[in-house]
């Protein structure tokens, strides 16, 4: 199909797959997905620009839909999101203009995704690393570090790196409460901050921010998995809001191609926000880690030239992880009615 607003041809298929695949991961892990979305459409054709804010606009549906969902499973720290939405206006705001000078001088497609592979390439690497540490504690005895406990169903999150208890002991005023993430004292500047670099993220990159917000909420602030999960999907509302303005006022959206995405999302969404309660933390996080890798090789063999590879490697990821995901969903359901 011809979308005009951005002059590609994309088959409608394609994109209703995306916004599936998408809307699964996205519910598991409390992320907009545009780690995959954006270099997804720059993949099949799309203008790296027009993918960064066409991606906004489809974050903004497939969240809101997670974000009921994990509310009602007590996920979501209203308090956090509200406190990081003031940084992540500012931060959305500074991203989208450092586009548009890129657009000015003709290196958006370059620059973006190079920083796409170097950010997700590291971020992953840490995230691999501490959760496979943290899944053989978890094997070994079940008791880890602090923070960690279990939830309904045996569901246990553990966390080993130690960083949020040292960043909590930092009292510079204001300080703020979190009783629904089990956070007695935090700085809010430490909030803010989290909230200014995942919307700096979010407008330069194309993503709701939820791919680095997510593990700076449990990493930095020491928020269970879990709540981290559900929390980052309201923020992300705020995010793709907002993102999604400013990208339009630039003309940088195709809300058809968003639209159409959003069919298959407002599915996927479900099963993966279900997904959730029959999955540890750690479980959750290496398997987060393990995606965005794959999504950073895809957009480097993009850029080398390797375009087919790259596309079957970014479809065949998302493909294996939603299915993944699934098999959590079915198999946690019939476990809860065996119990039951």
């Amino acid at each position: 199909m011809y979308f005009p607003i951005s002059e590609v041809d994309i088959p409608i298929i394609y994109l209703i797959v995306i916004g599936f695949t998408v809307g699964v991961c996205g519910g598991f892990w409390g992320i907009g997905g545009g780690w995959m979305v954006t270099p997804a459409l720059f993949i099949l054709g799309m203008p790296m620009h027009f993918a960064v804010g066409t991606d906004m606009a489809h974050i903004v549906g497939k969240s809101t839909i997670s974000t009921f969902r994990h509310a009602k499973f007590g996920n979501v720290d209203i308090r956090v999101a509200l406190t990081m939405a003031g940084g992540t206006m500012i931060g959305v705001e500074i991203g989208a203009t450092l586009i548009e000078y890129l657009k000015k001088i003709g290196q958006v497609d370059t620059i973006v995704s190079i920083i796409y592979v170097l950010f997700l390439g590291l971020l992953a690497v840490f995230i691999l690393i501490e959760s496979w540490s943290a899944r053989k504690k978890i094997r070994a005895n079940g008791i880890g570090a602090k923070g960690e406990g279990k939830g309904k169903g045996g569901i246990t999150d553990v966390v080993t790196a130690d960083i949020a208890e040292k960043i909590q002991k930092i009292k510079i005023k204001p300080m703020m409460s979190c009783p629904c993430s089990g956070i007695r004292s935090i700085s809010v500047w430490v909030i803010v901050l989290i909230g200014l670099i995942t919307g700096i993220s979010a407008g330069f990159l194309g993503v709701g921010g939820g791919f680095i917000r997510m593990p700076l909420l449990v990493y930095l602030v020491g928020m269970p998995t879990h709540i981290a999960v559900g929390t980052d999907l309201l923020e992300i509302i705020i995010t793709g809001s907002y993102g999604t303005f400013s990208h339009g006022l630039k003309q940088n959206v195709d809300i058809m191609v968003a639209l159409i995405m959003l069919v298959g999302a407002v599915f996927g969404a479900q099963i993966g926000t279900f997904a959730t309660r029959y999955v540890h933390g750690p479980h959750i996080r290496s398997l987060f880690g393990a995606g965005i890798i794959v999504a950073a090789v895809s957009v480097g063999l993009k850029l080398s030239g390797f375009v087919d590879i790259a596309t079957i490697l970014i479809f065949g990821m998302a493909m294996v992880i939603c299915g993944i995901i699934m098999v959590y969903f079915v198999r946690g359901v019939i476990e809860e009615k065996a119990i039951q």
